[in-house]
């Protein structure tokens, strides 16, 4: 049995004459071979690389169609737990050896990649081994991922070894950085002159930074981005330009106190006049009811605001029935030419969890939407055509409003 990356080691097989060699077919049918073995757009299974694996040894024409799919998605594990036991993330790291290496097949198959996911290297001493050999090898090799799309860090402490390689990243239109550490300071030194100091993509997730992603506001090109999904400790430190490209927005909200309010307000503020689709989360009720801090946090207009989704807490959704939270949206948005979409959704809390209550104490009938909600929406948001609330939803088609299920 073959297992992934065995091949790697050994050059790309030659093509065979006589008996054995591959009819002149047109690789567009062994390109759909390939896509029903492993249709496009899923990430492999463990058994779907194990076989795709065994075709790429089979000839270099196999070779160069299974590799790029083989590639595409790689992922890279500090834990000892995953080096050893995940064929995943296994892969990922033999991929990132064998680019340390120079093998020629590894930097074609770098190429190849356009989603990379680090996780599990986190430590609290910078110079710690672990944090040096992703540093210098997992990290070195990112320059080679030329045609990456998505490069994700999750539970990593990043260094300025990082920052040169995402740098180099022309491609790169989306990054992700989940409880991540930062060095304090970026240091760009040993750069190209002509490499800009800033970060350009269009897509960006920072989640649980707390102070250490500072760093990353502070390179950020937010000119150029156009979604931005985050929590308020990052959010507080940007400063939007007059001229912005963004347009979607997630933003993670806790209402422990009025500080969070008032920061939540002027982020909204900054950015009320770019985003089309917002989507607030909002955690912890500890201090604040929910209606208080959600009237005060809104500003007064959002201009081309099409898609809004609040995400509030089971206590909420159990005390606002679905009229009276259309009530308080209608009332705290405002009139809205542009509105389309309108959902409102509970996030299980610690209290709510199987054992200690009912996840959904009041649900809703798609009856109850149209005769209690829908007027109230509908007077505010004269182009709305969906509504959301705790778990029914309704779509106008046809100049009817009928039943759909929640995606």
């Amino acid at each position: 049995m073959c297992e992934p990356y065995q091949l790697t080691s050994n050059p790309v097989p030659r093509h065979r004459v006589g008996d054995r060699s591959i009819p002149p077919f047109p690789p567009e049918i062994y390109l759909e071979i390939l896509e029903h073995l492993a249709p496009p757009g899923e990430e492999l299974s463990p058994e779907q690389t194990k076989t795709l694996t065994r075709v790429a040894g089979a000839c270099k024409l196999f070779c160069h169609i299974a590799i790029p799919r083989i590639y595409e998605r790689v992922s890279v594990a500090g834990s000892v737990y995953y080096r050893h036991d995940n064929a995943y993330s296994n892969r990922g790291a033999s991929l990132c050896g064998r680019i340390a290496a120079r093998e020629d097949l590894a930097l074609w198959a770098a190429k190849c990649v356009r989603e990379c996911n680090f996780h599990n290297w986190l430590s609290e001493f910078e110079e710690s081994w672990a944090v040096s050999i992703f540093a210098e090898r997992y990290a070195s090799s990112l320059k080679y991922m030329t045609n990456i799309h998505r490069l994700t860090f999750s539970e990593c402490f990043i260094t300025n070894e990082h920052w040169r390689a995402i740098m180099a990243l022309g491609g790169l239109e989306e990054l992700v950085f989940d409880r991540c550490h930062f060095t304090e300071t970026i240091q760009l030194g040993g750069t190209r002159t002509n490499q800009s100091t800033k970060l350009r993509v269009s897509s960006i997730e920072v989640y649980e930074g707390e102070f250490y992603s500072r760093v990353v506001a502070e390179v950020l090109d937010l000119g150029r981005l156009r979604s931005l999904k985050t929590d308020l400790s990052f959010a507080k430190f940007l400063d939007w330009p007059q001229d912005c490209a963004l347009k979607q927005l997630h933003l993670d909200t806790w209402y422990v106190d009025p500080e969070h309010r008032s920061t939540l307000r002027h982020f909204l503020q900054q950015t009320a006049r770019f985003v089309v689709e917002l989507k607030l989360s909002f955690f912890k009720p500890i201090l604040l009811k929910f209606e208080d801090y959600f009237q005060d946090s809104l500003p007064d207009n959002f201009q081309n605001l099409r898609s809004l989704t609040l995400i509030v807490d089971s206590m909420t959704m159990g005390r606002l029935r679905p009229r009276e939270m259309s009530d308080l949206i209608c009332r705290c948005v405002g009139f809205s030419p542009t509105m389309e979409s309108l959902t409102v959704q509970a996030h299980v809390s610690d209290s709510m969890r199987p054992g200690y209550g009912p996840l959904n104490p009041w649900q809703p009938s798609p009856d109850y939407l149209r005769q209690n909600a829908l007027p109230l929406v509908s007077a505010a948001f004269p182009k709305i055509n969906y509504v959301e609330m705790y778990g029914v939803a309704i779509r106008l088609q046809g100049g009817s409003w009928v039943d759909v299920l929640v995606p």
